[in-house]
């Protein structure tokens, strides 16, 4: 999907950062919004990805609220002994306001949760517009590619 979509047309610049978390036991949860580690991405939309006219179709917030919620977990555990591939095996996704296009949003995503060793994840994200807007919101949980006691 990635090279499919940059293109001047669809996603033309993202913009991604990193905050590690400030917390002084940054494996337990849930952890305040000043202490928790945070993944900021700054997505800018041509007009290629609409829905209907001046748009964003809802498929591909949902798809980028996916790969970001990811990056946070990934980001999140990647010092700990399941630094290893995690996989979506759920996604709700709130919409709240379109997103217009051509623009920019930001989403902003975290961990919520670790449990079962850091191979159950759950992580809460939202899509912001200008003003701090809420375009759309997601809470998801991820599992562990590890098999543990013969399950995936």
């Amino acid at each position: 999907m990635a090279k499919t979509w940059n293109t001047p047309e669809t996603i033309t610049a993202l913009l991604s950062f990193y905050r590690p978390s400030k917390s002084p036991t940054p494996s337990v949860y849930p952890q305040s919004e000043t202490e928790r580690a945070e993944v900021r991405r700054f997505y800018t939309f041509g007009k290629d990805l609409n829905a209907h006219p001046d748009l964003l179709h809802g498929g591909v917030i949902s798809c980028l609220l996916d790969s970001s919620l990811g990056g946070a977990v990934g980001m999140a555990l990647r010092e700990t002994a399941v630094s290893n591939t995690m996989f979506t095996v759920q996604l709700n996704v709130s919409y709240k306001k379109p997103v217009r296009t051509p623009g920019t949003v930001m989403l902003r995503c975290w961990v919520t949760r670790v449990e079962e060793d850091g191979r159950k994840v759950w992580a809460y994200g939202v899509v912001e517009g200008d003003g701090g807007v809420v375009h759309a919101m997601a809470e998801g949980m991820w599992l562990s590619g590890t098999k543990k006691k013969g399950k995936l």
